[in-house]
């Protein structure tokens, strides 16, 4: 076509008319909509930072906003421009190389962009300027995009006034930073709901929009030359962009689905028993998965009772074994592999144990009941296992067992909570949740900057528990002021397990309550650095003197009530240093009691023996810790506690397992080699070699015949320093005992077993009266070789021997 021809009223180098389709220009916004709303959900949705997963994963953000959001909007969006009289001959035609490069610079500057963003993390310093970055070069990405676009226009000369663009480039990138801010504020404050994801998403496809629009309105269009094209031609562009669209939906539909498949087995997962990692940074907040939800794994579906009283709680023998279990990974490390081995092998992992392989009729058959509590085991050391996997941490630092179990998966959450908990008159205790259908237990730790650097990277995040609870809560099936409760106790759990006891001397309060229901319960502290242990006021930094144990022998005896009257007429002494001295009991005491704050306190014994922690806590650099103990057993009807908030009873059995799991304690070797033994009558030859063969420092014998391990389980426990009184039998000694004749057994048989020397208590018992009443004869400690039968006795031993000697006087 020569200079000078006109051609549907215009020539080359004139300026073509333009008009626009307004519901063209509606659609190719959605289209840009449907874009920003698949890169927010991708990014709300993103978990790892390392690896090739994060690279596809930020490719699939990339494309999604790159090419959806803004290529496919801009040539919708020319699809609205009508030049002249709108012949198709006439109208934009693209060069096709031209319109590939427009594709592929937004997705590769967008990449580079987002990795930006993750260079800082939220909170850290620069992490801001990193977003301002990432913001300012989409909103290039964008202006960039449209103005390579328009350059591979063949049939036209554009021109675009500098005021025009700089406008537009203003609105893309300020809209940008603005979406991503948002975005990730509302993201760090656990505050992303869909409705602000939208708005995120809103805001972004209003810049890629705006941006265009502004562009478009200020260009104008020189005739060039004729493109002889059929309609197919115009509409190719419009095609594909449409097609990607098509995509994007069904991409966001997707992310949909799964996330609603997820919901629903998370819901189911709330019924079952299911192991949780309560992990803390250094600033107390917790680690949560992107979802806001707690690492877990489920255990089982239930813990099978085999009778109507066998309840699976802090008393229980199981829950004992798996909390010294969790204090001492390495009696375990070895056989998981192996375990796993078994649960395959007997075809009961992930599923329930078939209730018709235990017996229905209470504990006398203990070959079943045994086998069921060995699986169940399992179950939990594997499933501990599988979530360290998880968090890339291997599984000695995966945490401790915390000392509560919370039910989980309530009938109507709504009813619970206005429905009041009334004292339970014969226990003093709440009424228990009796809707709650699933059980979950909680591995505790706390890990340093460093520690959750790696999490972070494995694509976990660290929340606030108040910013997360309630995502938490409606998951389980908890009430979230109840879940945010329980994670703040998690979190003092936590760092009470990183702080070094204090030596000295102490006043303490050692409260027994009489089994009502087979167990005897001590008094301990609910609240503050001291939970779960015994109330108690420090007297002293240092041993006291023996003038100063001489002063306080003139209490032994005495009520509390008396020793405070005692000790304020001494106050008025002419002896000063034994005034002074007086005083600081006083205020000792007085300090207790506001710790104890329960009127049958003030009747507790006073015992001037000091009683030694040291011999329980074993560490050599520790100071030398005794307690000064104020003992009592109150009466039933007046054991009832008024100050929950204070102190709570908990099971004498338990708190006694708890003095064991101390560091470097000698009762973990002694339940490493009781825990080879018994699991070796379960685990087949080929699981040994199995565990084997995943560790081959461990050195592994076959086992060529079963031994069954006879344990009861029973709620009831038998304190092993009885005196005198109906007591429980011991719960540890059920849970983890082998009796002494078994010691005639072919210790091959025993692929970890091993002699050991020990220093353990031997006590000579004397039945009274042909039951559970049982005299103390003697006590001593005696040095013997031999297979880690017996563990040494703590202090509460000794305190229950003190309290129950006074009792039986009175």
């Amino acid at each position: 076509m020569s200079d000078g021809v006109v051609y549907h009223g215009y020539e080359p180098g004139q300026v073509v008319s333009v008009k626009y389709t307004p519901g063209i220009i509606v659609a190719s916004w959605f289209v840009s909509l449907v874009g920003a709303v698949t890169t927010v959900e991708l990014l709300h949705r993103r978990k790892s930072r390392k690896g090739w997963g994060s690279w596809l994963q930020l490719g699939a953000i990339s494309v999604s906003f790159g090419l959806v959001a803004i290529w496919c909007m801009h040539f919708v969006g020319n699809r609205a421009i009508v030049l002249g009289d709108g012949n198709i001959d006439i109208q934009l035609h693209y060069n096709p190389g031209f319109s590939a490069l427009s594709a592929f610079l937004p997705i590769l500057f967008l990449f580079l962009g987002f990795k930006t963003v993750e260079l800082r993390q939220p909170g850290e310093r620069l992490f801001w300027p990193c977003l301002v970055i990432a913001g300012f070069v989409a909103g290039l990405s964008i202006m960039g995009m449209h103005y390579i676009g328009n350059f591979g226009i063949n049939n036209y000369t554009l021109r675009n006034p500098p005021h025009f663009i700089i406008a537009a480039d203003l609105i893309a990138c300020f809209s940008c930073i603005l979406a991503l801010s948002l975005f990730f504020y509302f993201r760090e404050r656990w505050i992303n709901s869909i409705s602000r994801r939208l708005l995120c998403a809103c805001i972004l496809a209003c810049a890629v929009s705006g941006m265009h629009w502004v562009a478009t309105i200020g260009t104008t269009y020189r005739f060039s030359q004729v493109q002889e094209m059929e309609k197919i031609d115009r509409n190719i562009h419009l095609i594909i962009a449409l097609v990607m669209s098509f995509l994007a939906i069904c991409a966001c539909v997707g992310v949909t689905v799964v996330q609603h498949i997820r919901k629903m087995e998370i819901a189911d997962r709330a019924q079952h028993v299911l192991l949780a990692s309560a992990t803390f940074d250094p600033d107390g907040r917790l680690l949560v998965t992107q979802d806001g939800l707690l690492p877990c794994r489920k255990v089982t579906k239930s813990y099978n009772q085999q009778s109507f009283d066998d309840d699976f709680n802090t008393a229980h023998p199981v829950f004992q074994w798996l909390f010294r279990v969790t204090h001492n990974w390495s009696s375990v490390t070895e056989l998981v592999p192996a375990m796993r081995s078994h649960l395959k092998r007997e075809s009961v992992k992930e599923t329930s144990i078939d209730k018709s392989r235990v017996p229905q009729s209470g504990w006398g058959e203990l070959e079943g009941t045994d086998e069921y509590s060995l699986i169940f085991r399992e179950y939990f050391c594997v499933a501990a296992s599988d979530l360290a996997a998880s968090m890339d941490a291997p599984l000695p630092n995966i945490g401790a067992l915390y000392h509560k179990i919370l039910m989980t998966g309530t009938v109507s959450p709504e009813f619970r909570l206005k429905t009041p908990r009334n004292p339970d008159v014969e226990s003093g205790r709440s009424t228990p949740n009796m809707f709650g259908r699933g059980q979950l237990l909680f591995l505790v730790r706390s890990v340093d900057r460093g520690g959750a650097n790696r999490l972070i990277g494995n694509g976990y995040r660290f929340a606030m528990p108040n910013q997360v609870g309630d995502i938490i809560g409606k998951s389980m099936q908890i009430p979230t002021p109840e879940l945010i409760s329980t994670v703040l106790s998690l979190r003092q759990y936590a760092r009470n397990k990183l702080e070094a006891p204090q030596g000295g001397t102490f006043l303490a309060s050692f409260t027994l309550r009489a089994p009502l229901k087979g167990n005897w319960e001590v008094l301990v502290s609910s609240q503050g650095p001291d939970v779960g242990q015994l109330p108690k006021v420090r007297l002293s930094s240092t041993p006291l003197e023996s003038w100063q144990l001489n002063f306080l022998g003139e209490m032994e005896g005495c009520s509390l009530n008396q020793c405070v009257r005692y000790l304020t007429k001494l106050s008025d002494s002419s002896n000063a240093v034994e005034a002074e001295f007086a005083d600081v009991v006083v205020d000792a005491i007085r300090e207790l009691t506001e710790m104890v704050p329960e009127p049958f306190f003030g009747q507790s014994i006073f015992s001037s023996k000091p009683v030694n922690l040291n011999s329980a806590r074993g560490s050599p650099n520790q100071a030398p810790t005794s307690l000064l103990p104020f003992c009592i057993i109150p009466d039933v009807h007046h054991a009832l506690i008024k100050s929950a908030d204070r102190v709570t009873y908990v099971p004498l059995s338990f708190f006694r397992c708890s003095q064991r799991v101390y560091n470097n304690s000698p009762d973990h070797a002694h339940l490493e080699q009781k825990i080879h033994r018994e699991f070796a009558g379960i685990l087949s030859t080929k699981d040994l070699i199995s565990a084997s063969d995943s560790l081959p420092s461990s050195s592994v014998k076959s086992s060529t015949h079963k031994i069954r391990k006879k344990w009861q389980f029973s709620e009831g426990t038998t304190p092993r320093n009885s005196i005198g009184v109906n007591l429980e039998s011991s719960s540890e000694n059920d849970l983890v005992g082998s009796d002494n004749r078994q010691g005639s057994m072919d210790m091959s048989a025993y692929p970890f077993g091993g002699i050991m020397v020990s220093s353990d208590v031997v006590m000579e018992m004397a039945d009274t009266k042909g039951d559970n009443h049982i005299e103390l004869q003697d006590l001593g400690i005696t040095s013997q070789a031999g297979t880690a039968d017996a563990e040494q006795a703590t202090y509460v031993d000794e305190l229950f021997r003190l309290t129950s000697m006074r009792w039986q006087r009175s």
